[in-house]
């Protein structure tokens, strides 16, 4: 405590010092430290910090802003080990970084802390490390384009020695820099005539300051003899004068399958940047460096903006605005891993799309990007690229073709192969070998593949088409690997140079055993047929798929009397009727160009008795297994005795159906005048009973009433019932032409038509998308109209009436039709009654509960029948009823 008995004194050094000082005094909590009381802090420390108000308080509130947790640790570590410590920590004051130097000791129990003001000294230091990481910056910059481009990259001094080789560049002479570097082009491996002609083309670089480029072929190391494109440009140096003469080599042997890009280099590490982008702009790969995380365009070469499709306006752009089209793709993404990861990216024919000339499009480049890496950060990347759009797109086709062969080839179950030119040696391609197991070559396959009894034939066609260069046909036995006989049939084709010399030949075996069975089958069978044809009665008869007859049997050249050897047309146009030609001909042709079955009569010539007698022929196409038609097989029938007692009856028929027309003709007048005539006296009856009633009003008991009303009802039950039989009648004998019928316009007549009915059975119909078809309108609309009246008048007790309408299109057999439903929630029927409530004067109801005459239904099936269409019924007691009508959408009869 003597430190601080003297104030004044003690005061006076503490803040004559340079550094900050600062006395604290632990602060303890179960023997650990958890702060410190500040005692005394010089002028220096207030400066620093700001501090003001300190004595006896907290370092922890005092110095709260300045990581005061981090220091109270540091601090009770040096009082607990007693060990002087020294350390340097950072804080942001007013929001510019400061630096200070921290030593702290440990003097009776107190601590003692010197604070330096390190913030300079550390701003010094950043700068210097920044300028020494630029200059390594360069320095990386420029090795990392030399030294990963695949090109070789050189520079000559002005004796023609290398000052400079890329890695590339030594690999090829095989040789370490050391060996290398300060040397000529002949102590590096260069043939005399080879070191002559580059120090030539150095000397014209530096005499005309311009760059050169040529082509050679010289020795690499590891690859052998090597095709090479080359630039030498000039070097200048700050006066303008060529120091050096700086080059880039290509290989160019397998050009079109390129996978690298290359970077020219500099010299000189104190001229990187500018040689770099000399380098950049000669190279003949495309080139381009992006800066900063918005991959700003910083140089880009000619062959980059002949890619791209822009001009040099783009420098200082962000790639994204300039190729806006690759955000999304697969490149961009590389290019995101390549500055955020640090992953370098090499890959080959990479697709890319963007707009080169003002359209979207496929393109395809060799690509290669490496990071910029400075203080270990990544600032950027280097990019190059290689078109190769032509190539791939060539061997991409080259490829296609090549699967559509293989696949071709593997699809078949033949036997592919090739053969030298002299026919010594065969070779399987990759199919199922039906000669051999072996891929190996054979050379002794005639003698082990072809039956002995075909060689000679064999042999001499393959001379003849060995001479000719003619494709080889040839159909032979085998010998097949389990020592059974087979047949083959072989097909060789020349491969012929652009001398037209034969390079080898190309050949497929197809096994044809199955074939030949089957040929030998159809033999016997085609002779097993003639002679069961020639015993048949009938005439029978084939044809080729062409129509042209190609066989008889006995029968026909006996009626005809013509030579057994006369087939085709003219065998049987001769003797056809003159009145029955042209029918034939043209339904016969018609069948064979539609693949239809063919029927038709007609007459023919009998030799013997030179009249002409009636047969039906017929003919069915014969199809294979793909259904395609391969023969037309027909036969010819005698008819005449039936053609001439059907002619007979149809006379008979005639006479018989004029006569029914007009007895049913007398009917419908005997119905029409009946029905005239029956309804006056029951009109009678019912006015003399209204007279009668209106008489005795007042004087009828109950039982009286209840006879005159029974009166009344069936005198209106004999009306009805007489007009309907005049309706039903009349069905058949009023033909209408028909016109256009929107159903929805019938539909709204109805409803207008049964307003009264549908009020008190408190009823609704529901339609909506009926069609417009062909009918008489009169009658289509008799035919709604009794099935919604139908619907009303079987209505349940105390449910109102609902019934819907709906309609959906078919087609059959090319004709269109309307399917429409009636259906309602009435008191529906037995599903076994379904057909009889068709039927004249049915009832399945009391005609006491329900009125009617059981005409309306049979009305409404002659109505839909006129219109060539179907009317059925469905239903179930207390469930309603479904009736579904089809009517075609057009009248193929102009009358109905």
């Amino acid at each position: 405590m003597e430190l601080t008995e003297n104030n004044d004194l003690f005061y006076a050094i503490f803040n004559s010092a340079a550094n900050g000082l600062i006395v604290l005094r632990p602060v303890y909590n179960k023997e650990i430290i958890e702060d410190f009381t500040i005692l005394f802090c010089n002028i220096r420390i207030q400066k620093y910090f700001e501090v003001h108000a300190y004595k006896n308080l907290p370092f922890k509130d005092v110095f709260y802003q300045y990581k005061s947790t981090i220091l109270i640790d540091k601090f009770a570590e040096t009082l607990t080990s007693g060990i002087i410590s020294n350390f340097e920590i950072s804080f942001e004051i007013k929001e510019i970084q400061n630096w200070y130097r921290f030593t702290a000791e440990e003097k009776e129990g107190l601590l003692i802390v010197t604070i330096e003001d390190i913030t300079e000294y550390k701003k010094k230091q950043t700068a210097l490390a920044t300028a020494l990481a630029a200059t390594e910056k360069q320095k990386r910059f420029y090795n990392s384009i030399t030294n990963t481009t695949p090109d070789l990259v050189y520079v000559f001094d002005l004796n023609y020695n290398f000052t400079y080789a890329n890695k590339a560049l030594l690999t090829m002479w095989g040789k370490s820099a050391e060996d290398a570097i300060g040397k000529g082009l002949r102590d590096n491996g260069y043939e005399e005539w080879h070191a002559v002609m580059h120090e030539r083309e150095i000397d014209e670089v530096v005499s005309k300051k311009k760059n050169i480029r040529g082509t050679v072929s010289f020795p690499h190391a590891e690859l052998g003899r090597r095709v090479y494109d080359y630039i030498f440009a000039p070097v200048f140096n700050k006066q303008g004068e060529v120091e050096a003469v700086a080059g880039t080599t290509r290989d160019i042997t397998e050009i079109k399958m390129a996978e690298e890009q290359q970077f020219l280099a500099n010299r000189k590490i104190q001229e990187s940047e500018s040689r770099l982008k000399s380098m950049i702009h000669q190279t003949p790969s495309a080139t381009l460096v992006l800066m900063g995380a918005d991959f700003i365009i910083e140089e880009i070469n000619k062959q980059m903006l002949a890619l791209i499709g822009r001009g040099e306006e783009i420098i200082g752009m962000r790639l994204i605005d300039v190729l806006p089209e690759l955000k999304g793709q697969y490149v961009w993404t590389q290019v995101q891993n390549v500055y955020n990861k640090g992953i370098p990216f090499d890959q080959t024919e990479v697709l890319v799309q963007h707009s080169r000339t003002g359209g979207m499009r496929d393109y395809y480049y060799n690509l290669a990007y490496r990071p910029l890496v400075e203080n270990g950060k990544i600032t950027g990347m280097i990019q190059v690229a290689v078109d190769v759009t032509e190539q791939v797109s060539a061997r991409k086709k080259m490829e296609e073709s090549e699967n559509r062969f293989r696949a071709l080839v593997n699809a078949s179950s033949d036997f592919v192969y090739r053969m030298n030119a002299d026919w010594t040696v065969m070779r399987s391609l990759e199919t199922p070998d039906s000669y051999t197991d072996s891929d190996e070559a054979v050379s002794n396959w005639i003698n082990s593949y072809i039956h002995p009894d075909d060689r000679e034939t064999a042999l001499r066609l393959i001379s003849q088409s060995i001479h000719n260069k003619s494709i080889f046909d040839l159909e032979h036995r085998v010998l097949k690997a389990d020592g059974t006989i087979g047949w083959n049939f072989s097909r060789v084709v020349p491969i012929l140079d652009h001398d037209n010399t034969i390079i080898e030949w190309f050949g497929a075996a197809s096994d044809i055993t199955s074939q030949k069975e089957v040929q030998q089958i159809i033999n016997e069978s085609a002779e097993n047929f003639r002679q069961l044809a020639d015993l048949v009665p009938q005439i029978i008869w084939t044809s080729k798929v062409d129509g042209f007859i190609d066989y008889y049997n006995k029968r026909w050249y006996e009626y005809t009397g013509f030579d057994e050897n006369e087939y085709g047309d003219s065998s049987w146009i001769p003797v056809l009727h003159p009145d029955d030609m042209e029918l034939v001909k043209e339904n016969w042709y018609k069948s064979i160009q539609t693949g239809n079955p063919y029927q038709l009569e007609f007459r023919l010539k009998q030799a013997a008795t030179g009249e002409y007698r009636w047969f039906l022929s017929k003919a069915l196409p014969i199809k294979d297994s793909a259904g395609v038609i391969i023969k037309w097989f027909g036969t010819c029938t005698d008819i005449h005795e039936q053609k001439t007692v059907t002619e007979k009856l149809e006379i008979l028929v005639s006479e018989r159906t004029r006569e029914l027309q007009r007895s049913n003709e007398d009917l419908q007048q005997f119905a029409h005048v009946a029905s005239h005539d029956l309804k006056e006296p029951v009109r009678k009856i019912k006015t003399f009973i209204s007279r009668l009633e209106d008489n005795l009003d007042g004087k009828l008991d109950e039982s009286a009433k209840k006879f005159i009303d029974r009166i009344h009802v069936a005198s209106d039950r004999m009306f009805n019932m007489i007009e309907g039989v005049l309706a039903y009648s009349k069905i058949n004998a009023d033909q209408q032409k028909p016109t256009l019928v929107d159903l929805k316009e019938v539909l709204k007549n109805i409803e207008t038509d049964l307003e009264v009915p549908l009020q008190k059975a408190g009823g609704e119909i529901y339609y909506d998308d009926l069609p417009v078809l062909e009918g008489a309108q009169v009658l289509l609309y008799q035919l709604f109209y009794n099935l919604i009246y139908n619907s009303i008048k079987f209505a349940r007790n105390d449910i109102p009436v609902k019934v819907k309408l709906s309609s959906k299109r078919i087609k059959e057999k090319d004709k269109e039709s309307a399917v429409i439903t009636v259906e309602d929630n009435g008191i529906g029927f037995d599903e076994n009654q379904a057909q009889r409530i068709f039927e004249t004067f049915t009832r399945l109801n009391s005609k006491d509960a329900y009125e009617g005459t059981g005409l309306g239904l049979s009305l409404c099936k002659k109505i839909v029948e006129r219109h060539e269409g179907t009317i059925t019924a469905e239903g179930k007691p207390s469930a309603g009823a479904v009736f579904t009508i089809v009517l075609p959408l057009k009248q193929e009869q102009n009358d109905i």
